[in-house]
């Protein structure tokens, strides 16, 4: 039965515990705020959503501006003339986005309110009026004029205030936080509800329905009105929702995600009636975006916790890619299809889930290498300590043949020695003679093998390779000859005889792996190589060279350095090879 280790449970528990908590605290709004405007803005540009009738827009430009000659407060007949031309071209719903006038201003203009309200209750014959106020003080709209607010009526009158999310962008029509005292309903959702279209409170603008928003003039309106035009503006109007909006240069600007306003563009503001027709297009294509459920988003964040589990590599690492590729195109997908996912909060817990066990397999693969370095240090050479942490040695090897140098060393006499001294002046001696002997060995490039007694065998080119073996294992032999040297010194010195070693070097084919049982493994070569070297350290105390090779290691290089050839003890066996190294400069010796 498949079991999870309690330390690889515990951290995934830490991991959805850490997930959850920022999820909570919301951290990542601006993440996913970001997230939002990229995914909007990649499908407007290559999956705009098409709407069967826009929203007409009549806008009050600077041009009208110019040429009116009155402030547009007093603007009283103007606009009671264009919603009687308007009436006629029977339009679905006709909204205002400019605000209306506070105070009657008959006392200004005698019976000026009348061309207004004449207007209005004309218009009103044939289609919906919604007339939005901006926000004043105090948390309410801005008032209306009685005698306007009697002909509007207050189930027509709507929010014009616009409200930002945290980084200034506005992506929301609707949010609590702005609505005002009064409790107006913004002018899109208003509008839209004279249409039989409803919106959620808390629905997003999607940004991605409708080309570039364009106006037709307020000018080029009332020319045609004038002119008796009425069959072109009621092509232009007729069954569509009218926005008339003030598009002056002085009218407040917001930052949306993308750029909507068709006569303006390389702007990064937008003028607020822009944000309200926008949010109308949304309401008449599929809708407000909402939010997609938050059982789905946990439920995908909890998959994402499961990068937690396994070690890391490249395969681990692709998956995370590809996760977080299909992640963005599901939720790409999900606000093509009107539903809102927080993808900074899932895309969170996969880095933190797949971060987290990277530091955590880290931390513990440092602690095991400590562990062993603390365990084997004595045991194994540094080269085979260096393999065995660089995976180049692994123990559950079956073994495989390599081509290695082996380099026996013993003492001579030892037995004699041993039989005429105490086991803890003979301990004491051996430990010094295998200091020096496996510092040789590893100054040279080698790998202390095992050791047997009074003697050691050494390895070179195995566990990591060599570029001349041979020439390594000599250099050692030589070394070692001379630290055996400095050493009978301090045991002169002492009152101890003095040390006679032998070396045999040989090369050729092993089998090389971890030997043993499952209690205990050592790391060890088997052939004929392994024997050779040890046959000719045995034989060394019969000739007059301290060092015996085979034909393999005099051959490797080039017969010279001293090297004599001897005469074999048997007419069958194989050549063999004597040296006497030279000195060595002291100065070399640690």
């Amino acid at each position: 039965m498949f079991r999870v280790p309690r330390d690889v449970l515990i951290g995934f528990l830490l991991v959805c515990a850490a997930g959850w908590f920022l999820m909570e605290t919301r951290v990542l709004r601006f993440a996913d705020q970001g997230f939002y405007d990229a995914q909007i803005g990649w499908l407007r540009a290559r999956s705009p959503t098409p709407l069967a009738q826009d929203v007409i827009v009549i806008g009050i430009d600077e041009a009208a501006f110019v040429a009116i000659p009155e402030p547009t407060a007093l603007w009283h007949a103007r606009l009671g003339t264009l919603f009687g031309g308007l009436s006629a071209a029977e339009p679905a719903v006709v909204g205002l986005a400019l605000p209306l006038p506070v105070r009657s201003y008959d006392f200004l203009v005698k019976d000026i309110d009348a061309a207004l309200i004449s207007g209005i209750y004309r218009l009103k014959l044939t289609a919906p009026l919604v007339v939005g106020q901006p926000p004043g003080i105090r948390g309410r709209l801005r008032p209306l004029a009685p005698e306007l607010l009697a002909a509007i009526g207050e189930k027509d009158l709507a929010s014009l205030a616009i409200c930002e999310d945290t980084d200034g962008a506005v992506r929301r029509i609707n949010q609590r936080r702005c609505r005002s005292d009064d409790k107006r309903d913004p002018l899109a959702l208003a509008m839209a509800r004279h249409l039989g279209r409803q919106g959620s409170p808390s629905g997003m603008i999607d940004y991605s329905v409708g080309g570039a928003i364009e106006y037709t003039p307020f000018l080029t309106v009332m020319d045609w009105i004038h002119r008796g035009d009425e069959e072109r503006l009621r092509k232009l109007v007729k069954g569509r929702a009218v926005v008339v909006a003030s598009l002056l240069p002085t009218e407040p600007r917001h930052r949306l995600p993308v750029q909507l306003a068709g006569w303006d563009p390389g702007s990064r503001t937008e003028p607020a009636a822009v944000v309200h027709i926008q949010a109308l297009r949304s309401l008449l294509a599929r809708g407000l975006i909402e939010r997609a459920p938050e059982s789905l988003s946990l439920a995908l964040a909890a998959l994402g916790a499961l990068f937690w589990f396994g070690r890391g590599g490249w395969l681990k690492g692709l998956l995370l890619l590809l996760a977080l590729g299909a992640l963005l195109g599901l939720s790409t997908y999900a606000l093509w299809q009107g539903d809102y996912l927080r993808v900074a909060n899932i895309v969170m817990v996969m880095l933190l889930a797949y971060g987290a066990r990277v530091a955590w397999d880290f931390i513990r693969h440092f602690r095991q290498r400590r562990m062993l370095r603390a365990m084997f240090a004595g045991h194994v050479s540094p080269r085979v300590m260096r393999a065995l942490l660089g995976g180049d040695l692994r123990i559950e090897e079956s073994g495989r043949a390599e081509e290695v140098t082996l380099l026996a060393v013993g003492i001579r006499g030892f037995a004699a020695r041993a039989a005429k001294a105490t086991p803890q002046a003979m301990i004491g001696l051996l430990n010094r003679f295998h200091a020096v002997a496996g510092l040789a060995i590893q100054n040279s490039g080698g790998a202390v093998d095992k050791y047997v007694g009074d003697g050691l065998t050494a390895t070179f080119g195995l566990p990591q390779p060599l570029a001349a073996p041979q020439r390594n294992a000599l250099e050692a032999a030589q070394d070692l000859l001379l630290r055996i040297e400095r050493l009978n010194g301090e045991l002169a010195a002492e009152g101890i005889e003095p040390l006679q070693v032998g070396i045999g070097i040989s090369s050729g084919g092993v089998l090389a792996g971890y030997v043993g049982s499952r209690q205990r493994r050592e790391f060890s070569v088997i052939g004929d190589a392994v024997g050779i070297a040890r046959q000719l350290q045995a034989m060394s105390r019969d000739h007059s060279h301290p060092v015996l090779c085979t034909q393999a290691v005099a051959a490797a290089v080039g017969y010279g350095g001293g090297l004599v050839e001897l005469a074999a003890p048997a007419a069958d066996a194989p050549r063999i090879w004597g040296w006497t190294p030279p000195p060595a400069p002291r100065e070399g010796v640690a």
